[in-house]
C-alpha cells in the first residue's frame, strides 16, 4: 500500500481523527506541546507498527490492548528514536562501542596484529575489548582511569585534626555520631600524626561484604557525583598501567602499523580516518583490507555528521544531545534497510543552526532508502523541506486533538493555524526591552581557568540580573562551562563557604539548576508528585465523610500503598516480558487502567473519585481545586508556563526533556524564593513550539524583572535574540572548540566577524 490509513483516533486527546499518511516521504507531524502529535506519532503509529509486527509472526497472538483507534491500514515494520531512549548513562557505552567501530579495530588485530614476542600465542578478538573480561586492563577496570584523593590538597595544614577534617567536608551530625563511635580517640589527634592503618581506614574505609563503609573517599565520591567541584582534592588519574589505553597487557603488546589499539581508541576519528588513509593495503589480508574498507565508510559518515572531533573511547554519557541524536541516526542509515517505517522525535534538538541542513540531509537519505520517515519536529527548516506535513492542534489538552492542516509546504504557508502564523510572521515572538548598560564588572560571576574537557583555560564574566545566553556548536563546550564548570563551583562555595576559581557568588542568595534529565523512571512519579501536591490531594480525601465512615487514612488514596488495585499492583496494566529486557503492557482486567481497588474509588470529593482527580488536566484542576490555596498555586504556574494539558497523574518518565524541565522550573518557582536568584537552564526549547517559546520568554523576563539572574544554554534563535547578553564558544566542537569566540549584546554579535551565530540573529 502506498498510504498509512488511521481511522477513529481516540488515545489521549485526540478526537477520533481520520488521517491518510503517505509512505516512502519525509513526513512533518507539528503542533504545540500537549496538542496530540506525540500520541499520534509514538502511542498509535509506532506501538501499533511494532505490534502488528508482533502479532504476525505469533508472539502477540490473542493479546487485545485497549480501545485506541477503529481501524489502521497499510502500517509496516516501524522503528522509533525517542529522545528519552537515546540518553545514556553506562559509563562504559563509548562511541566506539556504540558505533561498533572498536569491535572491528579488534578483529583487525586479531588477525594483521604483530606482537613484540614473535613467539606469543595469538589472542581472540575480546582480547582487544577493553568491555570483556579478557581485555580489560585489570588495574583500572577498562576506564582508562580512576578518581584518586589528593591528601596533602585535603588536609594541608600538619596540626589539623581528625575531627576538623570531618567538620572542613560538612559531614552531617549523624554520621558525626558513627564516625565518633568508631575513631572517637582519635578525633583530637592531627590527621598527619595518626597511626598508618588508621589513615588509611578513614580515607579508604573497610569493605563488608563488598561494601564500602563510611569514609573520606567516599564522602567525596558522593560530593562529585552530585555535581560538586571537588577537583582539587578528588583527582582524575590516567591509569598508570594502561596509562589511559583501558586494554590488558596482552593487548598493549600487539601493534598495528605502530599504534596498539588503546592507541586508536584515544585518538579524534578523523585523526582515525588519516591514520587508516596512510596503511597500504597490499601488505594486508584480504579479511583485514575489507574490514578497514567498512571502518574507513563509518568513520567518513560520522564525520561528514559533524562528529569528527570525538575519540572512540569518549563517553555517550558525556556527549551533548545533537551528538547522540547523530549517532543514532547513523546507526539507522547504515544499516541500509528499507520499506521501513521510521519515527524520530525532534531529531534538530540540540542542534546550532548551522548543523541543521546536514542532519536534514541524513533524514532524506534514510528516505530515499525507500522508508517512510516520520518526524515530529518544530523547526521551520526542517517543515519547509518535508514533503508532507501534519499539524496537530489547534491548542492544547481538551483544546488540541484534531487535524487542523494536512498537506504540502506551499499550502501550509497559506493555512491559518496558531503554528503557520508564527512561522510565517504573521504572529511575532514577543520582545524583551533588553539591557543596554548590560555590562559591569562588579555585578558579575566571574570564572578563572575552566579547563574542563576541551576548555582551553578560560576566564570568563558572567552579567547578574539580566538574562545571559550561552551559544555555540554541539560539543563546543558549552555544558563543560556551565554544568561541569560554573555549577560545580557554585555547588562547593555555597557547601564550603569557598571555592577555587570563581568570584562574586556573594552577590546571589542562592541557584537552580534546571536541567532536561528525566524526572523520574518509575510510574509511581506524576507532576502531582513531583512539585509536592500529591500528599495534600491524598490528605483531602481522607477528610471526607465517606473516608471517615470507612476508617480509611490517606494511604487508601495512594496507588502504590494501601489503595492500590491487588491485581496490578496499582500500576493499571499487566507487564507481558517477551524476552527479558523488551515487554508490552496490556490494560489490567480487573481495575480498567484506574490503579485503585474498589474502596478507594467510593469516597469523592465534590462529585470526584481520587481517579477522576488524577485524569484532570492541570487546567481543570486550577479551576476544581481552587480553593485550595496550597495545591493551586503549584499548578497555576504550570498553566502559566503552557502545561495546563498535562494530567496530574501521567508518568513523569513519560514526559519530554522540555517538558521535564518546565516542570522543575514551575517547582523552583513554587518555592519561597527571596530574590535575587541564579537560574540556570539547559535548552528549554527543546520540544517546544513558537507559540510555547512565546510563553516561556515571558516567564524568564519575569524572573529577570524580579531581580533574578538567567543563564541559558540555548540554539533557539528567537530565545538568543532576547537575550541581554550572549557567550558564544567555538570555533568548532571538540578539540577544535572550548574558546569564546563572541561575547556582547545581539546586536555586538551581529557585528563581530568572528561570531557563528551572529550570522543567524539577522534572519529573523
Amino acid at each position: 500500500m502506498k498510504e498509512i490509513k488511521l481511522h477513529g483516533a481516540r488515545i489521549h486527546n485526540l478526537k477520533n481523527i481520520n488521517l491518510t499518511i503517505p509512505k516512502r516521504q519525509l513526513v512533518v507531524i507539528t503542533g504545540i506541546s500537549g496538542s496530540g502529535k506525540s500520541s499520534l506519532a509514538f502511542d498509535i503509529l509506532f506501538e501499533e507498527g511494532k505490534n502488528q509486527y508482533l502479532r504476525s509472526i505469533g508472539i502477540l497472538a490473542g493479546l487485545d490492548n485497549e480501545d485506541r483507534f477503529d481501524e489502521i491500514e497499510g502500517i509496516g515494520p516501524t522503528v522509533a528514536v525517542h529522545q528519552n531512549t537515546t540518553r545514556q548513562s553506562n559509563p562504559r557505552s563509548t562511541v566506539g562501542t556504540k558505533t561498533g567501530i572498536l569491535n572491528q579495530l579488534a578483529l583487525i588485530y586479531a588477525s594483521d596484529g604483530k606482537a613484540l614476542d614473535e613467539y606469543k600465542k595469538p589472542l581472540s578478538p575480546s582480547s582487544f575489548l577493553y568491555t570483556t573480561a579478557d581485555g580489560m586492563c585489570i588495574s583500572c577496570k577498562g576506564r582508562g582511569s580512576y578518581y584518586d584523593i589528593n591528601l596533602k590538597q585535603l588536609i594541608p595544614d600538619k596540626l589539623t585534626t581528625l575531627l576538623e577534617v570531618y567538620e572542613s567536608l560538612k559531614v552531617t551530625s549523624g554520621f558525626l555520631r558513627l564516625l565518633k563511635n568508631k575513631y572517637g580517640m582519635h578525633f583530637d589527634t592531627s590527621f598527619w600524626e595518626l597511626p598508618e592503618d588508621i589513615q588509611d581506614e578513614v580515607v579508604y574505609g573497610t569493605y563488608d561484604n563488598g561494601k564500602q563503609s563510611y569514609c573520606l573517599e567516599r564522602i567525596l565520591r558522593n560530593a562529585h557525583e552530585k555535581g560538586e567541584d571537588v577537583e582539587e582534592v578528588y583527582v582524575k588519574t590516567i591509569c598508570p598501567d594502561c596509562r589511559g589505553e583501558r586494554v590488558g597487557d596482552d593487548a598493549r603488546e600487539v601493534f598495528f602499523y605502530g599504534k596498539g589499539i588503546g592507541q586508536l581508541g584515544q585518538m579524534t576519528l578523523a585523526e582515525l580516518l588519516d591514520y587508516l588513509d596512510e596503511i597500504p593495503g597490499e601488505e594486508l589480508s584480504q579479511f583485514t583490507k575489507n574490514v578497514i574498507k567498512n571502518v574507513k565508510q563509518k568513520l567518513k559518515q560520522l564525520i561528514k555528521f559533524r562528529l569528527g572531533h570525538l575519540t572512540l573511547y569518549r563517553e555517550m554519557s558525556s556527549l551533548s544531545g545533537g551528538e547522540v541524536q547523530r549517532i543514532f541516526l547513523h546507526l539507522h542509515l547504515e544499516s541500509k534497510l528499507d520499506s521501513l517505517i521510521y519515527v524520530f522525535d525532534e531529531p534538530m534538538a540540540g542542534l546550532h543552526p548551522s548543523e541543521k541542513q546536514s542532519m536534514i540531509e541524513a533524514v532524506k537519505e534514510l528516505r530515499n532508502l525507500g522508508n517512510t520517515v516520520i518526524v515530529v519536529e518544530h523547526d521551520k527548516e526542517m517543515i519547509s523541506q518535508a514533503d508532507h506535513i501534519v499539524e496537530i492542534g489547534p491548542k492544547a489538552g481538551i483544546e488540541g486533538g484534531i487535524v487542523v492542516y494536512q498537506g504540502d509546504y506551499k499550502g501550509y504557508v497559506e493555512a491559518d493555524t496558531l503554528l503557520s502564523k508564527y512561522l510565517f510572521g504573521k504572529r511575532t515572538m514577543p520582545e524583551r526591552k533588553v539591557r543596554i548598560d548590560i555590562f559591569d564588572n562588579k555585578d558579575c560571576i566571574i570564572l578563572k581557568h575552566a579547563n574542563v574537557h576541551y576548555l582551553k583555560d578560560l576566564t570568563v564574566s558572567f552579567p547578574l540580573h539580566a538574562m545571559v545566553g550561552i551559544a555555540g556548536l554541539s560539543g563546543s563546550g558549552k555544558s563543560s562551562l556551565i554544568e561541569d564548570t560554573l555549577l560545580k563551583r557554585l555547588a562547593s562555595a555555597r557547601k564550603y563557604g569557598h571555592a577555587y576559581g570563581i568570584t562574586g557568588v556573594e552577590r546571589i542568595s542562592s541557584f537552580a539548576k534546571i536541567s532536561q534529565e528525566p524526572i523520574g523512571k518509575s510510574a509511581s512519579s506524576t507532576p502531582a508528585s513531583y512539585i509536592g501536591i500529591w500528599d495534600k490531594i491524598r490528605e483531602l480525601f481522607s477528610k471526607q465523610e465517606e473516608a471517615k465512615l470507612r476508617n480509611m487514612d490517606a494511604g487508601y488514596f495512594s496507588f502504590h500503598s494501601k489503595g492500590a488495585c491487588p491485581d496490578c499492583g496499582g500500576s493499571g496494566y499487566e507487564r507481558i516480558f517477551l524476552t527479558s529486557d523488551f515487554s508490552v503492557d496490556k490494560l489490567c482486567p480487573m481495575c480498567h487502567g484506574k490503579r485503585f481497588q474498589e474502596e478507594s474509588l467510593l469516597v469523592k470529593y465534590k462529585g470526584k473519585t481520587i481517579t477522576d482527580v488524577l485524569e484532570m488536566s492541570i487546567s481543570q484542576a486550577v479551576f476544581f481545586l481552587a480553593d485550595q490555596a496550597s495545591i493551586a498555586k503549584p499548578l497555576r504556574i504550570l498553566e502559566q508556563m503552557g502545561m495546563g494539558y498535562l494530567t496530574l497523574g501521567q508518568p513523569t518518565s513519560s514526559l519530554s526533556g522540555g517538558e521535564a524541565q518546565r516542570v522543575k522550573l514551575a517547582k523552583e518557582l513554587g518555592k519561597q524564593r527571596g530574590g535575587n536568584m541564579l537560574y540556570v537552564l539547559d535548552e528549554p526549547t527543546a520540544g517546544l513550539s513558537l507559540y510555547d517559546t512565546a510563553l516561556l520568554l515571558k516567564l524568564l523576563d519575569k524572573l529577570v524583572i524580579g531581580g533574578n539572574s538567567v543563564i541559558i544554554i540555548e540554539h533557539n534563535i528567537d530565545v538568543l535574540k532576547n537575550c541581554d547578553y550572549i557567550i558564544e564558544l567555538g570555533p568548532e566542537g571538540g578539540d577544535m572548540g572550548g574558546e569564546v569566540i563572541a561575547k556582547g549584546t545581539p546586536k555586538q554579535l551581529i557585528a563581530s566577524p568572528n561570531s557563528k551565530t551572529g550570522r543567524y540573529l539577522t534572519c529573523y
